[in-house]
């Protein structure tokens, strides 16, 4: 069946269920192919001119299929997605999320709909484990409640989507969990290959009408867009060579985990370049920084470490009544100082001359007469800071709450402007971000109680997470501007096996800082992590707490060295 024969019917079965009257037309054949995929440009749809392998009967269903879940983007779309610096996965599965979240509406204002579409959803659970294999099984979990997938891939993206039931109605929820879902694909290794990537199931479209290029739709897209928002047609992947099926093992199945329900979602604000030593040069926009809000714990626990630390905290206090740090201001014309004024000089030698009393002013001197320092304090939030301190009886975590909360309660008492952020990745497409307190905010309860629930998770990927705090650092006016790091071990990643590889980036994340005027400072707690640290940091700003349970009362006192 081609389109000519059914082009009068199908307008008629559009205008019957939505009273609507969108240009139909048909998309002429290339060749001797004709493309399977349907496309929409507002409100003027394109069919395939025929859908080749189908009987007659089930390629009208397929055409009818097709207008619905285009009538669907039309109703419930609202404008196009934009690019950005997508890459062309997370175009994919942003296209695959909103086609969901449509047919769902659709499903849920005309139920009858259903019948049309479920009969082309034929992923399985085993199917493959390559991206377009993983992205038809997701497409069948979200529109069929009752297919049980047991790929973490598939379950996560299955419990993203039902968890944010409330928000169906706006299209932001396909763009944010598609970007994460794109990010795990990334750290699976899954293979993705935009050039011959099609969307499944087939009465799709090809998505095209859901994005905005960076020129005009009708050209041909860019290099910087290349084809992940054309898509062209391979055979269906959704059903694998058996060999693949066997290959496929219960681990692999499980790769990417459940997201639990009370885990919060990040945004992924930024990307960065990553050094690479091998080539000597930067990988531009090579990770991508994600950005979690802070888990909530108890505030009362910040009180409490103050109290049981009370003969500290009565010392800090003392300290910060004598701490000054400042822009020096030269004072000109006084009784005394380290050098003289030159001005006033030559005036009292031109009164000694004409026999007038000099004026014995003639002294200058610098001198700080107020606090003009911005402070970034970073947070090493891996899964290794769970690690007991031996003879201490907690973890380096908690340790490292302590001594932050010590040194929050010197800064906030000396007024300086303070940040308290933590990090840890879980490759380079999700480096997490967490800010505890920002700068403009106050250290109030709401601070308090995000440090107190601080935790630790994934690795360390240090050189993203220096380079986005500095960048917070650089935007700070101030006389002096301090990145003091605080880490439990060496840079790793589970994408990363050469191990020198991220201690080289950090490094030179660390000197681009310190040529654009940050200190950047950081505090070891790894008794072993000397040779890495020092190569990173230099070896003059480095201190290595070999008794980790001494680091509460070493972090504020520190920091009173650091900025006298």
């Amino acid at each position: 069946m081609q389109f000519p024969d059914i082009e009068r019917r199908l307008k008629t079965y559009v205008r019957a269920l939505w009273a609507a009257s969108p240009v139909i037309s048909s998309i002429p054949p290339e060749g001797a192919e004709s493309p399977r995929r349907s496309s929409f440009n507002g409100t003027r749809i394109r069919l395939p001119y025929e859908f080749r392998g189908y009987a007659p009967a089930r390629a009208q269903d397929l055409y009818h299929a097709a207008l619905a879940h285009i009538e669907a983007h039309l109703l419930y779309g609202k404008g196009r997605f934009k690019v950005g610096s997508l890459k062309p996965v997370q175009i994919a599965l942003i296209s695959l999320i909103e086609d969901a979240r449509v047919e769902r509406l659709l499903m849920r204002d005309l139920p009858g709909v259903r019948r049309l579409f479920h009969p082309f959803h034929v992923a399985f659970p085993g199917g493959g484990t390559n991206a377009p294999a993983l992205m038809a099984r997701l497409s069948r979990a979200l529109f069929d409640r009752g297919y049980q997938d047991s790929h973490g891939f598939v379950e996560k993206g299955r419990a993203l989507f039902e968890g944010a039931r409330a928000r169906w109605e706006d299209p932001a929820l396909s763009r944010e969990v598609g970007g994460l879902l794109g990010n795990d694909l990334g750290q699976m290794r899954a293979q993705f290959n935009a050039k011959t990537y099609v969307a499944e199931p087939p009465y799709r479209d090809d998505n095209s009408g859901l994005w905005d290029f960076p020129h005009d739709a009708s050209a041909p897209p860019t290099e910087a867009l290349p084809e992940g928002v054309r898509f062209d047609e391979i055979e269906d992947e959704a059903t694998p060579p058996d060999r693949e099926r066997e290959e496929m093992s219960h681990e692999e199945a499980g790769r990417a985990s459940l997201l639990s329900s009370e885990e919060e979602v990040g945004i992924p604000i930024a990307r960065y370049p990553e050094w690479d030593y091998r080539i000597g040069a930067d990988r531009p926009e090579w990770t991508t920084l994600v950005e979690f809000p802070g888990r909530l714990g108890e505030e009362s626990a910040i009180g409490a470490i103050l109290d049981r630390n009370a003969p500290l905290v009565q010392r800090i206090t003392k300290l910060v009544r004598s701490a000054k740090v400042s822009r020096p201001i030269r004072l000109r014309r006084q009784n005394e100082g380290d050098r003289l004024d030159l001005d006033a000089a030559i005036e009292a030698a031109i009164d000694h001359r004409l026999t007038l009393t000099p004026d014995p002013k003639v002294y200058a001197k610098l001198e700080r007469k107020a606090r003009d320092l911005q402070v970034l304090v970073l947070i090493d939030a891996s899964q290794s800071t769970h690690d007991r301190v031996p003879g201490a009886g907690r973890s380096v975590l908690e340790l490292e709450r302590e001594a932050v909360a010590l040194l929050a309660h010197a800064m906030a008492e000396l007024g300086d402007p303070f940040a308290l952020h933590s990090f840890c990745s879980n490759g380079r497409e999700e480096v997490r971000y967490t800010r505890l307190k920002d700068f403009e905010g106050p250290y109030d309860e709401a601070a308090r109680a995000r440090l107190a629930g601080l935790d630790g998770q994934y690795s360390t990927r240090f050189g993203t997470a220096l380079r986005h705090a500095g960048a917070t650092l650089a935007a700070r006016r101030a006389h002096r501007r301090l990145l003091l790091v605080v880490t439990d071990g060496e840079p790793a990643d589970i994408d990363i096996a050469d191990r020198r590889y991220l201690v080289e980036d950090a490094r030179h994340a660390v000197m681009t800082l310190t040529h654009h005027g940050i200190d950047v400072f950081c505090v070891g707690l790894d008794a072993g992590g000397d040779h890495y640290l020092s190569h990173i940091f230099g070896r003059r700003n480095v201190v290595q707490i070999d008794r980790l349970e001494r680091l509460p009362a070493i972090l504020p006192l520190l920091y009173f060295r650091l900025t006298a």
